[in-house]
Formats: C-alpha cells, sequence, structure tokens
C-alpha cells in the first residue's frame, strides 16, 4: 500500500511539471509575441516625399506645384528645399505639403531637390528636373492676289495678299522695291490678314517685297515677291475709217467713233437656219428662206424643251458602256416629256449617254425615274440665299437634289459613310468608314444600279474626239471649265430653276467661271460631310444655294439659276456642287420616281451593308454586284469559263485577287482629268 501511494504521488508530480513546463513554454512565446509585436510598433522609418511636378510644361500653363512630405513625428522634420541651386523658404501646411511658385520661370530646364530629415536624423532626398517649353507656333505665310503682273508704262499696279498666322495682332508687314527683310515702308495688316497695296506711275520693270515677321513665343518670317513687267502704252482711238474722227495713229478701238451721220445697218436674213443666212447681214429684212417653216423655239416651248433635254424620241442615241462589267453592256439613255399646264413630267431610265464607271456598287441598270417640276418657278418668301439658308428648304443630303438633262439623278455631296463623297474621291481626307470613289463625271451606281452625278455632270454635253481615237475616260473637268462661252444647262432642280455649268457670265457681262461661297470650317476636311462647310456672303459669285439672278443665253432678261462649282472664291474644293437649298417653292414627294412601287434601296452603309445588317426585302437582288462584290465577281467568272470539280475554290482565290486589283482607287487631282480607276476590263 505504502509502494502504491508512494508510486501514485509520483506519477501526480510528474503530470504537474508536465503541466507547469507546458505553461511556461506558452507563455514565453506569448510573451516574445508581445514584445515583438511592441518593437514592430515602435519603428521610425525616414520621411516619404512625393510630387505632382510635371516631365514638360508649357510657359504660364502652371503657376504653382505640390511636394507632399510625411513621417511618424511630422512635428520634428525639417525640410530643405532647393530650386536651381537656391533656398526656396516655403512652410508646411498642416498636411505635410509644400506648395512652390513657379510662374517666374521662363523656358528650359530647372532642377528641384528636396531633403526632409526627422527626429531620429533620417533624411530623405526626392530631385526632379523637368522642362517649360514654349507653346508650338505656326509659321508665317504671305498669299498674293498675283505673282506676276503686267502692266503699260506708268500705270498702277494693284496688289493684294493675306498674311497668314495664328496670332495676327503680333504680324508685322514691310513693303520695298528692293529687299524688304532690310528696309522697307510699314504696311497695314487688317484683323482678318488681309492687305492693299497700289504702286502708280510705275516706268519699268519692278520687283515688289513684303516681308511680314508673326510671333507670340517664336518669331517667323515669310518674303514674298511680285514680278511687274511694264509694257508700252497701246494708241487708243477710233480706228474706223469711215468715223469722221478717224485717227491713223490709233491701234486699239475706244469706241469713241463719230459719224456725220449713222451707218444704216447691213439687210439680210439673220437667221442661221435658213437656207439664204448672210453672216455679214446686220439688221433682218424678212428675206430668210427655209426647207421647211421654222418651228418657235422660244423658252419653255416644246421645242425648246426637245432640244434642252437629251436622250428623246428626236435624237439618235448611241449605246453606252459600264467600265466596271467585263462585256460591252450597250446600255441605251431613254427620256420622254409631257408638259401640262402648271409642270413638266419628265420620265427617264436613269442611264446617261455617256460610257460610266459604276465603281464599288457595280452594276448600273435601268430605274423607272419620274421627275417633275414647275413651268414657271416662284420665289419661297422668307428666303434670301444671298444672306443665308434660313428661311429656304434644303436640298437632300443624300438622295437627288436635282436631275440632269439626260434624265440622271443629280445627288448632293454626302455619300453613305456621310462624309463629303467629292472631297473625299479628290483626297481631301481618308474614308475609314466605307470605300467610296466616284468614276467618269464625279457618277457612280448606288443600290440597286442607280446611277447618279455628285458634281460636274458636263458629260452630258462632252463628246470624245474620233479623229485622235479618244475614249470617255479622256474627260476632263478642265474641258468644261475652260470654256469662251456661257456653259448650257446641265439639268433642272426641283423648284424649276435651271442649273448650268461651270461658265457664267460675271457683273460686267463677262464670260467666267463661277465661283462657291462655302469653305471648309477651320480644321474640317469633309469627313462630316455638310457640317464641315460655312457660308461665306461675297466669298465667290454664287448665294447659299449656289445659285444667281442674272440674264443667261436662255433667259436673256435674267433668270434666277444655278450653277455647278469646282472651287470656291479663294481656290478651294467648290462645295455644294450643284446646290445646297432651293430659291424657288419645291415639293420633293414623287421625285426620283418615289411611290411608283419600287423597293427603296437607300442607306446602303448607313442602315444596312457589310458590317451594319442584311438589306432590305428586295434588295438583295438585281445586277451583279448587289448581293455582294464576292458573288459578283464569281458570276462573272463563271460566265467566263464554267467551273468542274474543285475550280469552285480556286475561284473564290481569284475572286478576291480581281477584287482588290480592280477597286484600287489611284491618287486623284482636283483641277486633272477624272481618276482612271480601271481602264482596262477584267
Amino acid at each position: 500500500m505504502l509502494f502504491h501511494s508512494l508510486g501514485n504521488m509520483a506519477e501526480d508530480n510528474g503530470m504537474a511539471r508536465s503541466i507547469f513546463l507546458s505553461a511556461l513554454m506558452v507563455t514565453s512565446v506569448m510573451t516574445g509575441l508581445l514584445f515583438f509585436g511592441i518593437e514592430d510598433e515602435g519603428v521610425n522609418g525616414s520621411p516619404t516625399i512625393d510630387s505632382d511636378v510635371p516631365d514638360t510644361i508649357l510657359i504660364g500653363e502652371i503657376e504653382t506645384v505640390n511636394i507632399t512630405i510625411s513621417d511618424e513625428e511630422m512635428g520634428g522634420l525639417s525640410v530643405l528645399i532647393t530650386l536651381n541651386g537656391e533656398q526656396v523658404t516655403e512652410p508646411l501646411d498642416a498636411n505635410g505639403v509644400v506648395t512652390l511658385d513657379i510662374s517666374s520661370l521662363g523656358v528650359g530646364s530647372h532642377a528641384l531637390q528636396v531633403v526632409a530629415t526627422d527626429s531620429l536624423g533620417q533624411d530623405s532626398t526626392w530631385t526632379k528636373v523637368f522642362t517649360i517649353n514654349y507653346p508650338d507656333e505656326s509659321g508665317t505665310i504671305i498669299s498674293l492676289s498675283v505673282s506676276d503682273l503686267t502692266i503699260a508704262k506708268g500705270g498702277t499696279a494693284p496688289i493684294s495678299g493675306l498674311v497668314i498666322h495664328d496670332s495676327i495682332d503680333t504680324c508685322s508687314l514691310r513693303w520695298s522695291t528692293a529687299d524688304a527683310s532690310e528696309s522697307g515702308l510699314g504696311l497695314p495688316i487688317e484683323e482678318d490678314g488681309s492687305f492693299d497695296l497700289e504702286l502708280s506711275n510705275i516706268q519699268e520693270n519692278t520687283t515688289l517685297s513684303l516681308w511680314s515677321v508673326c510671333g507670340v513665343w517664336t518669331e517667323s518670317s515669310f518674303l514674298a515677291t511680285t514680278i511687274i513687267t511694264v509694257i508700252e502704252p497701246v494708241e487708243e482711238g477710233c480706228t474706223d475709217p469711215s468715223a469722221s474722227n478717224y485717227d491713223e495713229d490709233a491701234e486699239e478701238d475706244d469706241g469713241s467713233c463719230e459719224y456725220d451721220s449713222e451707218p444704216e445697218p447691213a439687210p439680210g436674213c439673220t437667221d442661221p437656219s435658213a437656207i439664204n443666212y448672210d453672216e455679214d447681214a446686220e439688221e433682218d429684212d424678212g428675206s430668210c428662206e427655209y426647207d421647211s417653216e421654222p418651228v418657235d423655239n422660244g423658252t419653255g416651248s416644246q421645242s425648246w424643251w426637245e432640244e434642252i433635254l437629251l436622250c428623246d424620241s428626236t435624237e439618235q442615241v448611241e449605246p453606252v458602256d459600264d467600265y466596271n462589267t467585263t462585256e460591252s453592256d450597250n446600255h441605251l439613255c431613254q427620256l420622254s416629256f409631257e408638259i401640262g399646264e402648271t409642270e413638266i413630267v419628265i420620265d427617264s431610265n436613269g442611264i446617261p449617254n455617256h460610257d460610266l464607271e459604276s465603281g464599288p456598287g457595280c452594276c448600273t441598270s435601268e430605274q423607272n425615274l419620274e421627275w417633275r417640276i414647275p413651268l414657271v418657278p416662284n420665289n419661297q418668301t422668307g428666303c434670301d440665299p444671298s444672306l443665308s439658308t434660313d428661311g429656304c428648304t434644303m436640298a437632300p443630303e443624300r438622295d437627288a437634289v436635282a436631275f440632269a438633262v439626260n434624265g440622271v439623278p443629280i445627288f448632293g455631296p454626302e455619300d453613305g459613310p456621310g462624309g463629303d463623297a467629292v472631297a473625299g474621291h479628290e483626297g481631301a481626307y481618308e474614308e475609314d468608314r466605307q470605300h467610296i470613289w466616284l468614276g467618269i463625271c464625279h457618277g457612280h451606281s448606288g443600290p440597286g444600279g442607280a446611277y447618279h452625278y455628285h458634281a460636274d455632270a458636263n458629260c452630258a454635253h462632252w463628246h470624245p474626239d474620233e479623229e485622235t481615237n479618244q475614249t470617255w475616260m479622256g474627260y476632263s473637268i478642265n474641258s468644261s471649265r475652260g470654256l469662251s462661252e456661257h456653259s448650257p444647262i446641265v439639268g433642272f432642280a426641283f423648284d424649276g430653276y435651271p442649273i448650268y455649268g461651270f461658265v457664267g457670265w460675271d457683273e460686267e457681262g463677262n464670260v467666267s467661271e463661277m465661283k462657291s461661297s462655302y469653305r471648309l470650317k477651320d480644321g474640317e476636311t469633309g469627313y462630316n460631310g455638310i457640317d464641315d462647310y460655312e457660308y461665306i456672303v461675297g466669298l465667290g459669285d454664287l448665294d447659299s444655294c449656289n445659285g444667281q439672278f442674272g440674264p443667261t443665253p436662255d433667259y436673256p432678261e435674267g433668270i434666277y439659276h444655278y450653277h455647278t462649282t469646282w472651287e470656291n472664291g479663294e481656290g478651294g474644293i467648290g462645295f455644294p456642287y450643284f446646290i445646297n437649298c432651293y430659291r424657288g417653292e419645291v415639293s420633293l414627294d414623287g421625285q426620283n420616281g418615289d411611290g411608283d412601287g419600287e423597293v427603296d434601296c437607300s442607306g446602303r452603309g448607313e442602315t444596312w451593308g457589310p458590317g451594319i445588317g442584311p438589306p432590305p426585302e428586295g434588295c438583295e437582288g438585281g445586277p451583279p454586284g448587289q448581293s455582294s462584290d464576292i458573288s459578283s465577281a464569281l458570276g462573272i467568272l463563271y460566265r467566263l469559263v464554267p467551273p468542274s470539280g474543285g475550280m469552285l475554290a480556286m475561284m473564290v482565290v481569284a475572286v478576291a485577287f480581281v477584287r482588290v486589283l480592280a477597286f484600287a482607287p489611284v491618287s486623284p487631282s482636283q483641277a486633272g482629268i477624272t481618276a482612271l480607276y480601271r481602264q482596262a476590263r477584267v
């Protein structure tokens, strides 16, 4: 029993020791952790420094910068700040932020250093090098009205021009007949940069120099010169020997001839259509003879419309070809009209009377078009296009705005993507939404094979020179811009007013190319279509609708009429090319074949098309190319070489290659010949 008791006691003491040792170990661990935590919480690191100073600053852009310093004991913190080696004394605010004034710093590199030391003597150093630059400024340009001028000896030389710079108020301008950059007389500049100078009594050849210096931050200069050539004056006077004041020394008639009695006009037949027409006759004596009785060709008569409108039953129509197809198409332009009491109705198949390039919308096909216009146009009340388009009916942006004399629709400048198709075609911007290009006469085909013009339309009156084997690919806009007489009518707006070609009569009755009064807004290219342009009163010859009132060959008493335009008054692109609004009362309902039951396939590239969605029902068929470019090309290859076995896959690959080649545009030129996109057939 005794040993048993002693054994039990020994066992109890061992257990107690085990428990004690275990508790001691746990206590040691907890104590260590506690002291570790206390020690960790007691770590005091060096200060931290941060700042909002950028690497590059435009002068005057930022006046102050902030430096933020933080530490565990902000009260014992000392800060040393140096800027470009000089100490800056600026206090820390309650948040540890120092605000430095840098408004007096000039252009160049600047070094900022901050040294922060805490109460334990630990320090941190922060360094920042930043640069202050001048803002970018445009260079100075002088644009002169003339670079070469020929005058009579003793005459005057009017010179005008424009100084171009971002800050015109900083510009100075000097002129001299020597070197204006070295010496010259000051010349005032208007707020818009324009200036005028007139030199008088010039006796010898002279070179006029103009020197302009501009710049707020960085000066730039420009030297422009005009060469003035002096010729001996021509002796003027009466050159008619039959006049009483005939001057045998006169080289040029000045209209001063006087006669003892007015000479009688030479009598004869003055009608060129008569068989006995006398070109020397000055007064018709009623002697004209005809193979048949002459037809009344007064303006607005049946015979007048037959002469103005093309492709009707009164003339021989030659077949035309679409250069974007593989075969000769032999399309025929067809048109008919009926004159009512108040309006004329024109029916057309939409085929032009010239060869064409349908473009990516291949291929052109016959349409069922009907145009209705009043016989006597009436002006809209409240519409004064000489001031603005306010109160005037605007022309549709992406549909027919008029029709050409061959029955083809005339569209406004905008096309599927919404940009100015003409400006894009001429290289003003790069179209990245939907590929658009224009072919001969700046026309192409849209959905359903509907051919239309976006500019020009003078092709209706042009014919290739057969003697030189010229083709329609040789058509040049300049052939219609450089005429020595008033252009013929190329179309009619829906208000009934005629549209003439590029050339008209100015206020003095001289033959002149008509210029638009629209220009691109600053920084715009035409990518956004009509929104990129602004009307400037007096910039060109025409008003905000692209028209004017005055006499024409068809209306010698005067009529409001529109002109096609290729340039504006500054030499820029001639938006809106046809019309932008209507001067006369107009109804757009029923135009372009509306209401005849045809499917409306408009909206390609906007509401339907590649990457947008399927076409409306009834628009996916039609001529080759309406469903897809690939299927169109496959159809061509199928007709040429019927596929067999595994050739179909090869055809798809070939089509892809042909498509790339066929529709790759060349660099166009605003002033030159129509761009040749595909002169040879596939």
